[in-house]
């Protein structure tokens, strides 16, 4: 008996994964009414299953790692998943590296590291899906020194269902191809998942060495004397910092968490990638040190005492004293870094920058990070953040049209959270604690953009200082300025603008809309 490349799972069989399968990583999201889940084993598999769960009529999701920020996957409409995780695959062929689409991102780095010596500027939460991760962008602590993953992609394997008569197939198109195949090729470079058809192998002809050290340097804030003045040189030296373009300063990447008052302190985070021909000792001297000696001049540093938190790690770094630096192999780094945290309910949003933050956005910020919302104490705060990335670097040396992702003049992303838990079954949670907390992260956002209208709307900011938002941080909530200037926010002209965009290639690639979502690209 030939085997079909998947096994389909329903309620009701008794098969102890079922459930578990049905649930996201945010425990906001949940599939109550999925009819079946497809375990796919390869893209012929992958290919077999899409066309019997479109036979059997209802909302067909594709799940590679579960983390995405909304309920694209996992929602009440859902009737069938499509479960990538048993592909996980790192090797070589004839047409370079290749990383299947189910494999995670702590996954992808074990395997590149340990058989290569090679890695991925990609995200560092361990168990972030490659899926959905790298067509989005694939953005992480090497960004600065690399670029984007898929600054290096260079084909892709990909289930297509572009003929509602005939059944989905698998073709491979890269940076080689011609004509549809090779925009199909660019939109899956930064376009995103669930649009076009479905990614189940990555390839790269050449990857970039794994740095064999890293230094890893942890400062903090006390809330307790903070000042909104001060706030402004903190986000000021990271921006100054990261519109830097020296090689060290692209070998660090480095983050402000921004944490709510009831966190207790605020923390700067550098990671220094290095190799033989730059030591930890000229790193320490010649960046870091003085980095930190003019964060000292202005803000008062303290011994760092509570729990860093946030997509980029939640981790501790706990020698009690002023500074927690460590020296670390590369690959220790990577561990350290490496956090996702628990299960959680969250909300996120995100935004670009082009230049330094102006004093109303900080003053919002300021007064948000110290609000507690009625019905919710401070402690429930605590989770709560706005966290500043370097950006810059290798990312902007490529054009804005090389792939979807526009923003190649940026130089920080931010990334707004809120995690909050409960005792709750999954995906159901206390709706007005939720609302709660959801008004919090809302509010807080159209204060801070307050002067492009509420979004970090480029088109609305004659200064020049926002560049739209991350499509990789999905935020549904733009869709309440419609969803053609949520997507534009996202890719900017690349959304439908430009000669070759994304709305093109979608009515091209997927023209029945099998693959669609709330902030999927539309055909028209």
């Amino acid at each position: 008996m030939s085997d079909v490349g998947y096994t389909r799972l329903e309620p009701g069989s008794g098969d102890p994964r079922f459930p578990s399968l049905l649930q996201g990583f945010n425990r906001r999201w949940f599939a109550p009414n999925c009819r079946a889940v497809y375990l796919c084993r390869n893209a012929n598999g992958v290919a077999a299953a899409l066309d019997e769960a479109l036979a059997h009529g209802g909302e067909v999701k594709v799940k590679g790692g579960g983390h995405c920020y909304e309920g694209f996957v996992f929602n009440d409409d859902t009737r069938h998943v499509l479960d990538l995780s048993p592909m996980a695959a790192v090797g070589v062929d004839e047409r370079g590296y290749y990383l299947e689409a189910g494999g995670t991102n702590w996954g992808a780095y074990q395997a590149l590291f340990r058989g290569f010596g090679k890695t991925l500027p990609a995200g560092s939460c361990y168990s972030v899906g490659l899926g959905g991760h790298i067509c989005g962008g694939g953005y992480g602590l090497l960004s600065r020194l690399h670029g984007l993953t898929v600054d290096w992609l260079t084909g892709v394997e990909i289930v297509v269902k572009d003929d509602a008569r005939v059944p989905a197939r698998v073709i491979y198109v890269g940076q080689d191809s011609r004509g549809d195949e090779q925009d199909l090729y660019w939109a899956s470079s930064g376009g995103g998942g669930g649009n076009f058809g479905i990614i189940t192998r990555y390839y790269f002809a050449r990857l970039p060495d794994s740095p064999s050290t890293a230094i890893l340097a942890t400062e903090a804030v006390d809330w307790q004397g903070l000042t909104v003045d001060r706030l402004q040189h903190l986000v000021d030296l990271i921006a100054d910092f990261s519109s830097r373009d020296d090689e060290l300063a692209r070998r660090t990447f480095l983050i402000g968490k921004l944490t709510h008052q009831a966190a207790q302190q605020m923390h700067l985070v550098a990671q220094v990638a290095l190799d033989a021909e730059l030591g930890l000792e000229k790193a320490r001297r010649e960046l870091l040190e003085p980095l930190f000696d003019e964060l000292r001049e202005r803000v008062e540093l303290v011994p760092v005492r509570v729990p860093i938190i946030g997509h980029l790690g939640w981790f501790t770094s706990m020698p009690p004293e002023t500074g927690a630096w460590q020296d670390l192999t590369y690959y220790e780094a990577l561990q350290t870094v490496n956090g996702s945290g628990p299960n959680l309910r969250g909300k996120y949003k995100s935004a670009y920058m082009r230049k330094r933050f102006p004093d109303d956005q900080v003053a919002a910020v300021f007064e948000h990070l110290q609000r507690v919302p009625d019905g919710l104490t401070a402690a429930d705060m605590s989770q709560s953040l706005l966290q500043v990335d370097s950006y810059g670097g290798a990312i902007n040396d490529r054009s804005p049209t090389a792939t979807p992702i526009a923003q190649r003049s940026s130089i920080m992303k931010l990334q707004y959270q809120c995690y909050w838990a409960d005792e709750t079954p999954i995906g159901r949670g206390d709706p007005t604690r939720d609302e709660a907390f959801l008004q919090w992260i809302r509010d807080l956002y159209r204060a801070v953009y307050a002067r492009s209208g509420g979004i970090p709307d480029p088109a609305q900011d004659p200064s020049g200082i926002v560049d739209g938002c991350y499509y990789n941080y999905p935020d549904v909530d733009l869709n309440d300025y419609g969803l053609d200037t949520a997507l534009r926010l996202y890719f900017l002209d690349n959304f439908r603008a430009n000669p070759r965009n994304l709305v093109a290639v979608k009515r091209r690639w997927d023209p029945n809309d099998y693959f669609h979502h709330a902030q999927s690209i539309p055909t028209d």
